[in-house]
């Protein structure tokens, strides 16, 4: 066994130059196996520049074009002053509105329903009449309201607030009915002509016309209650979510049935205009009626219409031509404002809506 393991042994012991082309070997296999180690490494440290750079820049741009947004808005907003006239004081208060809501001033100056929002938010749980400061900030906020040109809405614009309101607007309280009197960022004012049977603090129904766009119902905190000659003026803090009980100013039936309108002319000697249009009544109510007929006829024709609701039947009714759409050949809806509703008119018409 020894001479079998010295046998062994001389047999893998390599001689010297074996053991030179070996270690060669070794050498050449251990720089082959670093550097395969040391490529990775290279390429993460690169790969980790190159997300650096992109980062960098990334973040380069963003704030570039964060800049650049700021600096359109804030000439747009000098431009918006401009062209409005506010002053320093007056941009103050437009940025101090925004931010309390979260937005911008271009935002709350351009938009009416962010700049009731905002207002809503910054003046929420002021008092309303305890120091001169506080009552400032109220009145400043309204002849902001004024100049940024949100004090008057147009007819078909929608109500957000009361703080929208307008002198003259039709309120009913209780089966009162009245007119909005005076509105501040505070709170709006009118005459009842008698004192209500509740006291300061108590929150009342009231329901508000806005042109013909629609009928709105609103519950307000009532602030104070002065007696005059005529019964009293009552103050009402604001709504801020006045919600709209329909669509138009008059309630509307859809009787259906047959109608006629006579158009395009004034009723001369003979009694007849030019075009007569005949159709469906599809709805109608105190302020108008709309039609389905086969007939064209151009907006803002003089006309008369003749038509039944129930077993009342209304003959020329004056009437002005608000719409006419449909595809071409027809069928149209043709769209009737009526004018100088008799007061006869006006009553038979009322039972027969509430009839039906």
């Amino acid at each position: 066994m020894p001479n079998a393991t010295l046998f062994l042994v001389g047999f893998l012991q390599p001689s010297a130059a074996e053991e030179s082309r070996l270690n060669a070997m070794l050498r050449a296999f251990s720089r082959s196996f670093q550097e395969s180690r040391s490529a990775p490494r290279s390429a993460l440290v690169v790969l980790a520049a190159i997300v650096a750079v992109a980062l960098v820049a990334t973040l380069a741009w963003r704030a570039l074009e964060r800049w650049q947004s700021a600096r359109a808005d804030a000439e747009a907003l000098a431009r918006l002053a401009r062209e409005l006239g506010l002053d320093e004081a007056d941009l103050a208060l437009l940025h101090m509105i925004a931010a309390r809501d979260g937005t911008t001033a271009l935002a709350a100056g351009r938009h009416l329903d962010v700049f009731e929002r905002a207002v809503a938010a910054e003046l929420d749980g002021r008092a309303r009449i305890t120091s001169a400061d506080e009552q400032d900030v109220f009145a400043a906020t309204h002849r902001l309201r004024m100049q940024l040109g949100f004090a008057t809405l147009r007819a078909e614009d929608a109500i957000i607030s009361t703080r929208e309101l307008e002198p003259g607007m039709p309120v009913e309280l209780a089966g009162a009915r009245s007119v909005v009197e005076e509105v501040t960022e505070a709170s709006f004012s009118l005459s009842l002509p008698q004192l209500p049977e509740v006291a300061p603090g108590a929150r009342l129904s009231l329901s508000i016309v806005h042109l013909d766009e629609a009928k709105y119902f609103v519950t307000c905190e009532l602030l104070s209650v002065v007696p005059t000659p005529e019964g009293c003026r009552v103050a009402f803090g604001h709504d801020e979510h006045p919600a709209r009980t329909q669509r138009r100013r008059y309630a509307r039936v859809r009787p259906g049935g047959e109608a006629t309108v006579q158009c395009g002319g004034d009723q001369g000697a003979l009694g007849r205009p030019r075009i007569t249009a005949e159709g469906t009544l599809l709805d109608v109510g105190v302020g108008g009626a709309a039609v389905q007929t086969m007939t064209s006829v151009e907006p803002r024709t003089h006309a008369w219409a003749t038509f039944s609701v129930g077993e009342v039947a209304f003959h020329d009714v004056e009437a002005r031509v608000l719409g006419c759409e449909g595809p071409p050949g027809g069928p149209y809806r043709l769209r009737l404002e009526f004018i100088r509703l008799s007061a006869d008119n006006l009553h038979r018409f009322g039972r027969a809506i509430s009839a039906r």
